[in-house]
């Protein structure tokens, strides 16, 4: 009977988040991107979150005072719609309600319950990757999926063959929600040569002092935490810190402190830095402030989720914004076993390469001390210097002293890559695979119960907005450009985008693959 009574006041508030989740998707649409203007230019000043915005205190994570937002990017609807959005979290409507049932043990009704009726009508309902579909392919989430990512070589002489990892065990240093499995958690692979695969052989978690192997009865329990850990990983870590705040804010910072609007590289990163600054101040207030999204969905305290980010953020390593180096850093290039995810992302990258290379042509000399050459322009070199200090963890890799035409132009790939794909694979992206909570679940109870109502619900409505409509890749950016000459090259671009989303249309369409045209152009909200 309690129980009953608790769903009866809890439809109330799912129905009013989940008009505001609908309204947010609805209403939502893509910005046009104007020419920068010269005008009400002012230097941008980082200073720490907590000065920032006081409810989240972060103190190494710096960022774009409120005040310091650029005119051309602000919106006082959306500002607006956010403080009401955090306001309602203090609420009798507030989105979480203590004491509320699990979710039903079919994914499929879970789902249907949680994601219905007009966000259902705006936006088709997620796909289950084949990995889900029997106990979790961890192999073939190795190298295929957003947690590719994470698949790296272990250097140990101790081991008998070679062997891959997945490693969340600094996850252990920080506290969870009571109630709650630590999730701290690392799985091993191994190379099946003759399948060009990999396959998991060992998990080490809080569930046993020593490895659990696939014969273990409690591997399947495993395989839920290590992508527990996975999942809370890669949104709050890879996608929010170091997309947003260590990586594409700091690149916004840089390029409008450090370039004049009329320079061609401002012209060539207009479009994927424009927004940054408002749309990172408006989703940190409804995702990491006491009751937001990242606290309520995912296993850590609300303290310990804010010494995560501070931790991480200086940790950040600029060079996974380019698949190939990181891919050899990773020791997943050439190493006897299939990579189709690799494959993919390394595609993208030699499309935006090629696209910046052909676009510096125009306006840098080989030579980079010559007439037209890199080192003889002290814009470029500003926005270099400047770019290195705001970037944590040692910058971007490019010394202004040593830049060469080829140096920039692979550095500004990786800052495309970056506001591109990388934004896309480790948010959006995440639909066809953070809602399957049978498999991948968002926290890990001490009985391994399945999510209350009120969690699952908040994990499919922050998910369908990170899919609202933003200004996709594949448009037309003339508009921005210096001369006829950029002009050019942009649509020999769009064109190489075009060329590749046609070969990828002509294989059977896949969950793990990224296509050209998913991709959106910046990270504005």
């Amino acid at each position: 009977m309690l129980t009953a009574v608790r769903v009866l006041r809890w439809l109330p508030r799912r129905w009013w988040w989940n008009f505001l989740a609908w309204g947010k998707f609805f209403f939502s649409r893509p910005p046009k991107i104007e020419r920068p203007r010269d005008d009400d230019w002012h230097l941008i000043v980082p200073e720490p979150m907590f000065e920032a915005i006081r409810a989240v205190p972060l103190y190494k994570v710096m960022v774009c005072a409120p005040a310091d937002i650029p005119t051309d990017e602000l919106s006082p609807v959306h500002t607006g719609f956010y403080k009401f959005q955090v306001w309602l979290y203090s609420t009798c409507m507030a989105p979480m309600q203590a004491g509320l049932p699990q979710i039903n043990a079919d994914p499929q009704v879970a789902l249907k319950r949680a994601f219905n009726g007009l966000r259902r009508a705006q936006f088709p309902a997620p796909k289950m990757p084949a990995e889900f579909l029997g106990s979790p392919d961890l192999g073939s989430l190795a190298v295929r999926g957003p947690f590719a990512c994470y698949t790296t070589k272990v250097d140990d002489p101790h081991l008998d063959e070679a062997t891959w990892e997945w490693n969340f065990l600094s996850l252990n240093g920080y506290d969870h929600h009571d109630g709650l499995v630590n999730i701290g958690s690392r799985v091993l692979f191994r190379k099946d040569p003759v399948r060009r695969s990999l396959q998991a052989s060992q998990i080490h978690s809080a569930l046993s002092p020593n490895p659990i192997t696939p014969t273990d009865p409690e591997w399947d329990q495993a395989t839920k935490i290590v992508l527990c850990a996975a999942s809370t990983h890669l949104s709050l870590v890879r996608h929010f810190n170091w997309v947003h705040l260590a990586g594409a804010a700091q690149l916004a910072i840089a390029t409008r402190n450090g370039l004049s609007a009329n320079h061609p590289l401002f012209r060539l990163l207009w479009p994927y830095i424009y927004g940054t600054q408002q749309s990172n101040d408006m989703v940190t207030r409804g995702q990491m402030v006491p009751g937001g999204d990242f606290e309520t969905i995912f296993s850590l305290k609300f303290d310990e989720m804010c010494r995560l980010f501070d931790d991480t953020y200086g940790q950040y390593p600029h060079i996974v914004n380019d698949p190939k180096e990181d891919g050899d850093r990773r020791g997943v290039r050439s190493a006897g076993f299939d990579t189709p995810t690799q494959d993919n992302l390394e595609e993208l990258f030699d499309v935006l390469h090629q696209f910046v290379c052909n676009y510096l042509k125009i306006y840098y000399s080989e030579n980079p001390t010559g007439t037209n050459g890199v080192r003889r322009d002290p814009e470029t070199l500003a926005w270099l210097t400047e770019l290195n200090t705001r970037v944590p963890n040692g910058g971007v890799g490019v010394d202004p002293a040593t830049v060469t035409r080829a140096s920039l132009a692979r550095m500004l790939a990786q800052q495309l890559y970056l506001v591109t794909v990388q934004h896309e694979i480790l948010g959006s992206f995440m639909w066809n695979y953070q809602l399957w909570t049978h498999r991948q679940p968002a926290r890990i109870y001490d009985d391994f119960r399945r999510e209350p109502l009120d969690i699952y619900q908040r994990l499919v409505n922050a998910n369908f907005n990170l899919n609202v409509h933003r200004r996709a890749l594949m448009s037309n950016f003339d508009n921005v450009v210096l001369d006829y000459r950029a002009q050019l090259v942009m649509i020999q671009f769009q064109a190489d985008l075009a060329k590749l989303q046609a070969k990828m249309n002509s294989e059977p369409r896949a969950v793990w693959r990224l296509y050209p045209s998913d991709l959106k152009v910046n990270i504005n909200a």
